[in-house]
């Protein structure tokens, strides 16, 4: 018999002598909250014994007659254990798979996400010089690969030592692959403790140290909206899982300092900040002999080819 999952998701965080609590429960959709509570709702009344097809199909009917207003409800819910899912399961020790390098650089990720933007939210991310990241296609990254170029790469001159030939890598070279400005002020990744709590709060990031990017995924996924909440949400999104991703499923706590200027996204240095974050991550990688690093692969393998 096939062991259950949540086992051993315990039994690991107890070999690595983590408190004995299970694993925290996935959080539904709005659908199944509705569902649920219709569900028991019949059964409290005596209307419906057991479930069947002809139930099943009279509360989905409800539910696609159901107004946008009376949603709401569902919508917080949903929101709410989702939030509570995602700042729970990142803290939870994951058994370690055995792969070549460990990444989160996701163009494909990325691609889907814009795939479900309306035309107003391609519009105004066009209009903040991140037009580039919608016309993205759907790739999976070689990791074999992306550590053999990983491995050919010198942090200290930033260049690609490539059988025998030396390609120099600059800020030019990032603008003219992923699109973005590679002039302008740098970004500033600076802010009090005060000031990033402020911001989460603007934001809509609710939880506790990193930010899961399943979250900023999920809050993208319900957005229909185009103001700076969503472009705050779709760049630190973007930062996460492709532009600056670290080996770890979240985004760094102090990235969100740059929603200070969002306002001023259009005159950023976006490419200075990719490149040098991708340095950081290489000189880490190779200084500290980690099995994961930080930074943009997908540059890396398109640079190469060039």
């Amino acid at each position: 018999m096939q062991r259950d999952r949540s086992m051993e998701r315990v039994e690991n965080i107890e070999k690595q002598g983590a408190v004995q609590v299970p694993p925290p429960k996935r959080s539904v959709g709005l659908f199944l909250i509705y569902y649920k509570k219709q569900l028991e709702l019949m059964k409290s009344k005596g209307i419906v014994d057991k479930i069947s097809t002809t139930v099943k199909k009279e509360i989905r009917e409800k539910w696609m007659n159901l107004d946008e207003d009376s949603k709401l409800e569902y919508k917080k819910e949903a929101r709410e254990n989702f939030e509570k899912y995602a700042n729970l399961s990142h803290n939870i020790p994951r058994k370690a798979r055995k792969v070549s390098l460990y990444t989160r650089c996701a163009p494909n990720r990325v691609h889907l996400t814009v795939s479900n933007l309306n035309e107003r939210q391609r519009f105004v991310l066009r209009e903040m010089g991140f037009g580039s990241m919608l016309d993205l296609r759907s790739i999976q990254l070689n990791r074999d690969f992306c550590k053999w170029l990983v491995d050919h790469f010198d942090h200290n001159s930033c260049a690609l030592d490539i059988c025998g030939r030396r390609l120099p890598i600059s800020t030019k070279d990032v603008e003219f692959i992923l699109g973005v400005k590679s002039s302008g002020v740098d970004v500033s990744i600076v802010a009090s403790a005060e000031e990033i709590n402020h911001i989460c709060q603007q934001h809509g990031v609710n939880v506790v140290g990193d930010i899961p990017i399943n979250l900023l995924e999920g809050k993208l996924k319900e957005m229909k909206t185009s103001g700076k909440e969503f472009v705050g949400c779709f760049v630190l999104f973007v930062l996460g899982t492709l532009l600056c991703p670290t080996p770890k499923p979240y985004i760094k706590r102090s990235f969100i300092s740059i929603l200070l200027n969002i306002d001023e996204f259009k005159s950023l240095n976006w490419a200075k900040l990719v490149l040098d974050f991708l340095i950081r991550g290489v000189r880490k990688y190779k200084e500290k002999n980690r099995v994961g690093v930080s930074g943009c692969l997908l540059f890396l393998m398109v640079i190469c080819r060039k």
